[in-house]
């Protein structure tokens, strides 16, 4: 049988993995962006609305604020 922290974990890294795929997406948009020096019709809502999401989910995953939740603030601080 499994153990649940190991399961835990597991699903943590994995949930990281793939997030770190839906931070790294909008690359080849900014890489647009810098190449053409203009942001066209490009909204920054999004980019916005994903940083303060990030921003709030490191702070709760602070080890004062939620102790062991390393893969929940490292994964919100590379976003």
């Amino acid at each position: 049988m499994v153990k649940q922290s190991l399961a835990r974990t597991t699903v943590g890294i994995i949930g990281n993995v793939i997030s770190f795929g839906l931070f790294f997406s909008p690359a080849p948009t900014f890489y647009g962006i810098i190449k053409k020096k203009s942001v066209e019709e490009f909204k920054p809502d999004p980019y916005l609305a994903t940083l303060l999401n990030c921003a709030f989910w490191v702070f709760y995953g602070m080890p004062f604020v939620h102790p062991n939740s390393t893969l929940v603030y490292t994964i919100n601080g590379i976003g």
